[in-house]
């Protein structure tokens, strides 16, 4: 075994606002042979995620910040060429977090091998990977969704959002979604929203008001949050007693230099006796295996879609990829093939 060319992100400064082209680098290296415990693994495809923002900066939060000078993190889909571990053997399809370049050596720890090989890599990256899980976690165990629900989901387009919509669905709930084009609303309905609006065409509270009273309903009993920000005071209004919001995320945030306000009128949970809690996909580990095999035959089934967009330009076009996705430009799950 010798070591194969290859190429690869590092982060070269930490962000400030929106991430400049300056940020990173495109390097080309060489992968080495795998040591004993690991194997080395040609990658196929990789995702960008809001999350990666956070990491880039170096904030203190769930996730360690990304180490400057050195290749970046993302979860990826590849195929083993060499192993130096019995136990995963050479062709195996894997799921590893060292993403951002066209090769990596992944210790055996570090590496799943992916039962369902049979659908297309990205899948496990979409609706079998972190946005599909997160989309269940939050709607069962954190939502509490019910048959009968009126539940309201922001980013509706996106891939945690897509995956709530055609699930909240298929568990008998009226689903409003928000999305940032015409295009993006006109995919929400196509996964079975009831209504959904672009939240560029007014005040995000006046526009849900008028999504309520298309679907007949009065008020929300479950949002689920990956927006933050107006959207989230918007739904604060219109919580029905004992409502139930799930903050998944804050795409409003991510790019701000500065600390944005929050929603002024948290008071109306205290009214409501609503409830409002925020999770980590890493708590609810225990629920991936009867998840997978659920949302696998959901998909055989085609009564789950997958959605994502698949942006050019292989590992060279990675960074620009991130960005796209952070701006809006993708919908659903945002991957970048490398091979």
């Amino acid at each position: 075994m010798r070591p194969v060319p290859s190429r690869e992100w590092r982060l070269r400064s930490r962000p400030v606002g929106r991430p400049r082209d300056s940020d990173v680098e495109l390097v080309d290296t060489f992968c080495p042979p795998p040591a004993p415990g690991t194997v080395r693994v040609a990658n196929q495809v990789m995702s960008v995620e809001p999350y990666m923002r956070g990491r880039m900066g170096g904030e203190a939060t769930y996730a360690d910040p990304y180490p400057l000078d050195e290749p970046m993190l993302a979860p990826t889909v590849g195929r083993v060429t060499d192993s130096a571990e019995p136990s995963v053997p050479i062709g195996s399809l894997v799921l590893h977090d060292l993403g951002w370049r066209e090769h990596s050596v992944v210790p055996v720890s570090g590496c799943r091998i992916l039962e369902h090989a049979d659908l297309d890599p990205a899948t496990h990256l979409g609706l079998l990977g972190i946005p599909g899980t997160t989309a269940w976690v939050g709607l069962t165990r954190i939502a509490h969704l019910e048959a009968g629900d009126v539940l309201f989901v922001s980013s509706a387009a996106g891939a945690v959002g897509s995956t709530v919509v055609q699930m909240a669905k298929r568990m008998g709930a009226t689903v409003i979604g928000s999305a940032g084009s015409p295009d993006k609303v006109a995919l929400v309905r196509e996964l079975g929203a009831d209504a959904a609006f672009d939240y560029h065409d007014g005040p995000v509270k006046d526009l849900l008001r008028t999504a309520l009273a298309d679907v007949g309903a009065t008020g929300l009993d479950v949002y689920y949050d990956n927006v933050g920000g107006e959207h989230l005071e918007a739904a604060i209004r219109v919580l029905n007693d004992h409502a139930r919001i799930a903050l998944c995320g804050m795409s409003s945030i991510y790019n701000a230099a500065a600390p944005q306000p929050g929603p002024a009128n948290l008071l109306k949970l205290i009214w409501r006796r609503a409830r409002m809690e925020g999770f980590l996909l890493e708590d609810h580990l225990d629920a991936r295996e009867d998840f997978a095999r659920q949302m696998a035959g959901w998909i055989r089934d085609g009564a789950v879609r997958p959605v994502h967009t698949d942006h050019p330009g292989r590992v060279a076009g990675a960074w620009a990829a991130f960005n796209g996705m952070l701006d809006g430009s993708s919908v659903g799950k945002a991957v970048v093939s490398l091979a």
